[in-house]
């Protein structure tokens, strides 16, 4: 599947669990998108850590929905669960679409099947790739003041006015280094690699978005 397919089903889905309320679809959800984590060996680390960040706004969602929500209890239950389900689905939905998601071909992907802007494509790109950058030029100028006497913390105003000024310097290098290849703003461009969208994921996103429909609206599922 294209990864620009794989984002669209993923919001399909995402903007279809905003407006329905079912327990056991949210939770298929979370535990296909455990299971597909799995499959692609996922860290332990990173699964136990998603699931201790979305215990708290789970847990608000929960007891907001079941102490202060209306009607008897069985409905305030049902909604709490609905809502507290649908927090997990979002983050592990997420989480398995970034796992399985190459940036760069996502990108590209975009670029050709959805007319984004190659300008804002190269921008995205440039930014992601100096990171590591701005992170090496924090620790160097921690270093550096450390060799003088001064310590400066995380939220020191030094510390980042000195990484901003260099990705100034970095991104202009970058758009010089743009223009000399060739790069013009606006213009059509020829793709090293192309991306095209593939029938058989969209016959996928059919077929997860039929099975959806059934699940919600015919079998109605709790």
């Amino acid at each position: 599947m294209n990864e620009s397919q794989k984002l669209l089903l993923v919001l399909l889905i995402s903007v279809e669990i905003a407006f329905t309320h079912s327990v056991v679809v949210n939770m298929a959800l979370i535990v296909i998108s455990i299971m597909i984590l799995i499959l692609v060996k996922c860290p332990i680390k990173t699964l136990v850590r998603l699931t201790m960040m979305s215990i708290l706004p789970a847990l608000g969602s929960f007891t907001s929905f079941y102490f202060f929500g209306r009607g008897d209890s069985a409905d305030r239950l049902h909604f709490a669960l609905v809502m507290t389900t649908r927090v997990w689905a979002y983050i592990f939905m997420g989480a398995a679409f970034m796992e399985t998601m190459v940036l760069y071909k996502l990108l590209r992907a975009l670029e050709q099947n959805a007319k984004m802007s190659a300008t804002f494509v190269y921008g995205i790109l440039g930014a992601f790739n100096f990171i590591p950058k701005v992170i090496t030029a924090v620790k160097t100028t921690r270093a550096v003041a450390l060799m003088r006497g001064q310590v400066l913390s995380f939220w020191s105003p030094i510390l980042y006015f000195k990484a901003i000024s260099q990705a100034l310097v970095w991104s202009n290098n970058l758009a010089m280094a743009m223009t000399s290849h060739g790069f013009e703003e606006g213009e059509s461009r020829s793709y090293y690699q192309l991306l095209p969208t593939k029938i058989a994921g969209w016959l996928i996103i059919l077929f997860i978005m039929i099975a959806l429909q059934i699940c919600l609206f015919v079998i109605k599922l709790w």
